[in-house]
């Protein structure tokens, strides 16, 4: 329990139980998004939450509880291939360039309960303590808010990423998870 928000971690198997309790949170959250992009539709999302991101190695999914809620969530895994090094080196040259990077690839706090600390509260939880030099992440180019509040979380700009052929391309950020130690 972190003041009001109790943080815990689930692993896939649990992950795979929550749907009811995660789509809502994407769906208000990714809300202008839908019918606009068949990429940004909830069973989308669920369906690479599912089939992708929970079968990777050492997958993580933090929720954070206001009360019987679920406030939000953030989910991640490490990526062996050194594919990522290059656009991440030049912006942590200090960092030896091999090694597994840290995917931060979700993170959402539902609408009613933004500005409360919350999302700093499960992002650091999901990073806190992870063995990777540094961690990664991709952006929608037109979420301002989400990049002005990784940027003061640290992240900094590392280039450019279409992760999937049906994906929109977008700004990939790096963390250096060293200094965080």
């Amino acid at each position: 329990m972190t003041g009001r928000l109790a943080l815990r971690h689930h692993g896939p198997d649990d992950t795979l139980t929550m749907r009811d309790l995660l789509v809502p949170i994407y769906s208000a959250t990714h809300a202008p998004l839908i019918g606009v992009d068949p990429w940004n539709a909830p069973e989308k999302w669920w369906q690479r939450l599912t089939d992708t991101y929970s079968k990777t190695r050492d997958f993580d999914l933090v929720t954070g509880w206001d009360g019987d809620e679920v406030a939000g969530y953030a989910f991640g895994s490490p990526n062996d291939s050194a594919r990522l090094w290059p656009s991440i080196h030049p912006v942590f040259p200090h960092l030896n360039a091999a090694g597994p990077v840290y995917i931060f690839r979700e993170f959402a706090v539902r609408p009613d309960v933004q500005r409360r600390g919350y999302g700093m509260l499960i992002h650091d939880e999901l990073l806190s303590g992870r063995p990777e030099q540094v961690a990664h992440l991709l952006l929608r180019k037109d979420n301002l808010p989400a990049r002005a509040a990784y940027v003061s979380w640290g992240w900094k700009a590392a280039g450019e990423v279409k992760p999937f052929p049906d994906s929109q391309t977008f700004d990939a950020m790096a963390l250096d998870l060293t200094s965080r130690r």
